[in-house]
């Protein structure tokens, strides 16, 4: 009986041992941050130009692609700070106003996002203006309550800030302050409609860089206010690209890893993971253009070649350095352009005469978002959807991939920054190994207690 005694006890101390990793192996990620209004398939996101209209049209789009389209962008009145829409006059005007309504009828599940941001042809005194308007409670209220007005006006599900970016740590503490109140304003706008049909809270997304990184601002190591980011948006997309824009060398313009540096999307993502953002309020940034060079020899084409000047301005983007996904095809379906891919840092890049280019080919985005679903995230964006082909291969390769790989219960380990992870699945392996070890625990203490009583 002693012996029987002994083995219950010891039965009981090695159960108990299991079932706290047992509750732990069950508590997802997404169950630690649920309400941001998304659904199980997660965000499959593209940002659109007006200024693409002229060969990527909105009713041209397959929505169905996408769950989120963003019109990008309105920015901010300089004198008013309320959100300042396109004159009437303007082209931009009617676009704005047609937006939402031909992506709906495309797609009636696709919901639409109007992003405010900076201006991109006056980048410092837009900045500037955004800087003075968060600093003050009440040009908040007048930027704020302008964005709800003109969303709503104009058929959006939800609103987005894309201010690229806050200069100073006064700037991100405001940002917080901006973020709460934005937030707690779209709660009371709501409540209030109590009159049937009662709408949706309007989404509230931000478009941010590295948590605690800005190259190339004074102050490079600034660390956004991940509190209010967590508790007031319903998530944030994070620009992982655009790295290399003023590089004297050939480079990957968004890889995936770097080993050297912290240019790199993993990096990016990892910043925020580490920062303490859940990873269900974390949507990664795809490039739909490429970075271009011309090099100073073609027979130094690799990476880190030297280089002579940025790449011919090209139609769509209409910036020298960058061209888009459509017209890289032109160059790849040239019998003289060779390409390479680099699996180390996961980037593609060709050679086409003296011009040199890196971009993300069908095979990087299928990595990048093998990535983004074992980091568990809650989804992807590309940028911009007008500068995919007239077939959307690049959003529809991302669309499959993201069907494949969300689906398969990821999980992510990751620690000090680090920009490689570990992947497990959580479900299959700790629960069903916890499982295992109680049964046959159990089966061993009941088959020596048979023994001992024949």
């Amino acid at each position: 009986m002693e012996l029987v005694a002994w083995l219950v006890i010891v039965f009981s101390v090695s159960l108990a041992g299991l079932l706290p990793v047992v509750s732990a192996s069950t508590t997802t990620p997404q169950q630690q941050c649920g309400g941001n209004n998304v659904g199980p398939a997660g965000v499959r996101a593209g940002y659109w130009s007006p200024s693409s209209n002229r060969y990527s049209a909105v009713g041209s789009i397959d929505a169905s692609l996408y769950t989120h389209l963003y019109y990008s962008a309105v920015t901010i009145d300089e004198t008013s700070y309320a959100v300042a829409p396109p004159p009437p006059t303007a082209e931009d005007a009617s676009l704005l106003a047609a937006f939402s309504g031909a992506v709906k009828s495309a797609s009636p599940s696709t919901r639409t996002v109007l992003s405010v941001g900076t201006d991109e042809y006056r980048v410092g005194e837009s900045n500037a203006a955004f800087s003075r308007m968060a600093s003050d409670a009440g040009l908040r209220a007048v930027f704020i309550n302008s964005s709800l007005n003109l969303a709503r006006a104009n058929g959006f599900d939800g609103l987005d800030l894309s201010w690229i970016f806050p200069a100073t740590q006064a700037d991100m503490q405001n940002l917080g302050a901006l973020l709460a109140e934005w937030r707690a304003r779209i709660t009371e706008e709501s409540v209030a409609k109590s009159l049937p049909p009662q709408p949706q809270p309007l989404l509230l997304t931000a478009t941010l860089y590295f948590s605690n990184h800005l190259f190339g601002t004074p102050d490079g190591n600034l660390d956004y206010p991940v509190d209010a980011i967590a508790s007031s948006l319903d998530w944030a997309n994070v620009l992982t690209f655009g790295f290399r824009g003023d590089s004297g060398v050939t480079a990957a313009d968004a890889p995936l890893y770097d080993t050297s540096s912290h240019f790199s999307a993993s990096y990016g993502v990892v910043s925020w993971l580490d920062a303490g953002l859940p990873p269900c309020r974390l949507v990664m940034g795809i490039p739909l253009f490429g970075r271009s060079w011309f090099l100073r020899n073609k027979a130094k084409n690799g990476l880190g070649a030297p280089a002579a000047a940025a790449g011919t301005k090209q139609r769509r983007s209409n910036q020298t350095g960058i061209i888009a996904y459509a017209e890289t095809e032109e160059y790849l379906s040239s019998q003289g352009t060779v390409v390479t891919y680099d699996d180390q840092s996961v980037a593609e890049y060709f050679c086409s005469g003296d011009l040199w280019v890196s971009f993300d080919g069908a095979q990087v985005v299928q990595r990048k978002l093998e990535f983004a679903a074992r980091s568990q995230l809650l989804g992807y964006f590309l940028w911009t959807v007008g500068f995919d082909d007239s077939n959307s291969t690049i959003s529809r390769k991302a669309s499959e991939s993201w069907h494949q790989y969300a689906q398969g219960g990821f999980g992510i380990m990751h620690a000090g920054g680090s920009n490689q992870y570990v992947a497990f699945n959580s479900s299959s392996v700790s629960l069903g190994s916890c499982y295992s070890r109680s049964l046959s625990c159990l089966l061993s203490s009941v088959l020596l207690l048979v023994i001992l009583f024949r």
